[in-house]
């Protein structure tokens, strides 16, 4: 019995001690909960900046990803654009150069055509040279033949100038056909003339006189192939009295007569040209047709 006391005595102290540690315990645990919440929370704040630096970064690639890409597409586009343009610029190239190559043969093509004609020419007028045959005063196309044709053509402007006005012709058209038509026969003439004295071009000496010749004849027999051909056309006036049947075909027939006979006059020497500086102004509108003929400037 008396062991049996002792042990439940020092159970109970036991207990009483367990029970006085109890509160010890749980005030340090508590303790050092308190002293490990700080360092948690400074934990958990890092972990918060890491991800916030992290997704910052990420952003901040991506956004260099993206003007990465910008740049290659802006850099893809103008490369393109310069291979367009080299592309053209090589096309043009290529165009000028069959140009040039066309404006070579054509350029062959006239020497070719010059040295034809003159060799065509010198023997159609060594007779003619060598006999000193001249321009006869009773040549189809001397100048008072050449005159006279004009006038002629003055005597039938009453006739047409009726058709054109009965049909309400704008005057201003018909005196732009007329003065247009002599001015580009005169220049067409030039040109031909140009090319004959490129054709028999003389550096002197004994044969600058002969080359002369040869020029003046070709000129000359030019003019008088003009002449002939409209003649044996047989062209006739598309006005039968004192009156036009059709406004349209005399317009046609009016241009005409006015070039061919600016080519006959441009080709005279010197060369002719209705008188259209001294021409009065008259109260008639119509009034288009110089009264006179006049000497005109080689180089005009």
């Amino acid at each position: 019995m008396g062991n049996q006391n002792n042990r439940t005595q020092e159970m109970d102290t036991d207990e009483q001690k367990e029970h006085g540690l109890r509160p010890a315990l749980k005030e340090k645990e508590t303790k050092a909960f308190q002293q490990r919440t700080p360092e948690m929370d400074t934990d958990e704040q890092k972990e918060h900046d890491l991800r916030s630096s992290l997704r910052q970064k990420e952003k901040e690639t991506e956004d260099l990803k993206q003007r990465i890409e910008q740049i290659e597409a802006e850099k893809e586009a103008a490369l393109k654009e310069k291979e367009k343009e080299t592309e053209a610029l090589k096309q043009r190239v290529q165009e000028m150069e069959a140009g040039l190559q066309r404006t070579r043969s054509d350029a062959e093509e006239k020497e070719e055509q010059l040295k034809s004609f003159k060799d065509r020419v010198a023997g159609d007028v060594a007779l003619s040279i060598k006999t000193g045959e001249t321009m006869s005063l009773n040549s189809p196309v001397n100048k008072n033949r050449l005159t006279e044709m004009y006038d002629t053509l003055r005597c039938d402007w009453p006739k047409m100038k009726k058709c054109f006005k009965s049909n309400q012709i704008p005057p201003d058209s018909v005196k732009e056909l007329i003065q247009t038509k002599f001015r580009e026969a005169k220049a067409e003439m030039k040109e031909r003339k140009m090319l004959i004295n490129k054709v028999f071009r003389s550096n002197g000496g004994a044969a600058a006189q002969m080359a002369e010749q040869y020029r003046k004849l070709t000129i000359q027999n030019l003019q008088l192939t003009l002449y002939h051909e409209k003649n044996d056309a047989g062209s006739k006036k598309p006005f039968l009295g004192n009156t036009a049947e059709n406004p349209q075909d005399l317009m046609a027939y009016l241009g005409t007569e006015c070039y061919w006979l600016g080519c006959l006059m441009a080709l005279n020497s010197p060369p002719l040209q209705p008188d259209w500086e001294n021409h009065p102004q008259s109260m008639d509108k119509w009034d288009f047709f110089p009264k006179y003929v006049t000497t005109a400037s080689e180089n005009e």
